[in-house]
């Protein structure tokens, strides 16, 4: 302790014998260096040394942080979102506790101008989507609000959403789920994610979606996206948009619920969509989901029925689909969403089946 005590002792007495007419970064080292040369101050204690310089330059260089992030450089990249008052920025604003109060002031934030009232009394979590019904009545709802979390994108940002609504590249989709959560996943990464085009196809255009889940830098939340957000028409967690605090995750998130009125074990959401087909309505033809597999899963494989396999996407335990089965199907047939491990050994079915 007392060798660095004399160390930053002669370090300061070495800046004020040779002052600087203004201050720079590169040249308080570059001199300082010098200086120690000349006096042939390194020596056994030159590492010492060497850290008391670059504590010095941080001290005394004003906002140059400890952790070398340059000024400027956190305001630049989220300049195209504004905080939401009384929300937390970032991944701190998602996958929050609320209450029923709080999710209706950001549903009113949200849609400026509307008065909310949200079904149901508990359960409320930031960046989920949520029923609501306009108050008074009337033919204009019900309608489905995403509570958002505390990063308000901008104007320039909804605008690139709304004119590609179903991105190819990883970027453009981490902006659109920005927009649609109101919370900054640009530097986000996506861990899976599935696609479906069927712009081709004449009985299926207009279904065309993709669906991803993105972890946070820190890798404690996660967010599952649905695009396009404008054909969200479904409500509760699990919807277009929904966050998971991995830290926090409780029995409130999405889980199947069996016909005993049961919950799953794991965390995952199925859709069992239909679609206009040939003029009459094939059930199950367009089933997605997403969640997180079995410990052990190796492959999830979706079914209708007898109907072709279609094998999900599945990266680091978690799992996203898009599927489609052009067949016709009734509805006693099946919508089967398995989970089997390497050697094809079930683990377990993630969706009821009949």
């Amino acid at each position: 302790m007392e060798d660095t005590r004399t160390v930053s002792a002669e370090l300061h007495r070495l800046t004020d014998a040779e002052p600087l007419d203004h201050f720079d970064t590169a040249t308080v080292l570059t001199r300082g260096h010098r200086g120690l040369r000349r006096r042939r101050f390194l020596g056994a204690g030159g590492a010492i040394a060497g850290v008391a310089v670059v504590a010095l330059a941080v001290a005394v260089i004003p906002n140059l942080t400890p952790g070398g992030d340059e000024p400027g450089v956190a305001g630049t990249e989220n300049s195209q979102f504004s905080p939401v008052p009384g929300v937390p920025r970032g991944e701190d604003g998602a996958a929050q506790r609320i209450s029923k109060q709080e999710a209706e002031r950001r549903c009113s934030l949200r849609y400026p101008g509307v008065e909310t009232s949200l079904k149901g009394t508990t359960g409320f979590r930031s960046v989920s989507s949520q029923f609501f019904a306009p108050k008074g009545g009337g033919s204009g709802g019900p309608y489905f609000c995403t509570i958002p979390g505390g990063d308000k994108p901008s104007a320039a940002l909804v605008a690139a959403a709304k004119a590609d609504p179903l991105p190819k590249n990883a970027a453009d989709q981490l902006r659109n789920c920005s927009v649609n959560a109101w919370v900054d996943m640009t530097k986000w990464h996506i861990q899976v994610s599935d696609r479906l085009n069927l712009e081709s196809e004449k009985n299926y255009r207009g279904f065309s979606r993709a669906l991803l889940i993105a972890t946070s830098p820190s890798g404690r939340t996660a967010i599952a996206c649905q695009l396009p957000t404008d054909e969200v028409r479904g409500s509760g967690y699990g919807w277009g948009v929904t966050a998971l605090r991995l830290d926090d995750l409780g029995t409130d998130y999405p889980r199947i619920q069996w016909p005993d009125g049961s919950l799953g074990k794991e965390i995952a959401t199925i859709l069992p969509e239909g679609t206009d087909c040939e003029g009459t309505v094939c059930g199950r033809s367009l089933p997605s989901g997403w969640g997180r597999a079995p410990v052990g899963t190796a492959k999830i494989v979706v079914q209708i029925g007898s109907g072709p396999k279609y094998e999900s996407p599945l990266e680091g335990g978690w799992f996203a689909f898009t599927a489609l089965d052009k067949n016709s199907h009734s509805s006693n047939e099946s919508l089967k969403v398995r989970a089997y491990d390497k050697d094809g050994k079930l683990l377990g079915k993630l969706y009821p089946e009949k």
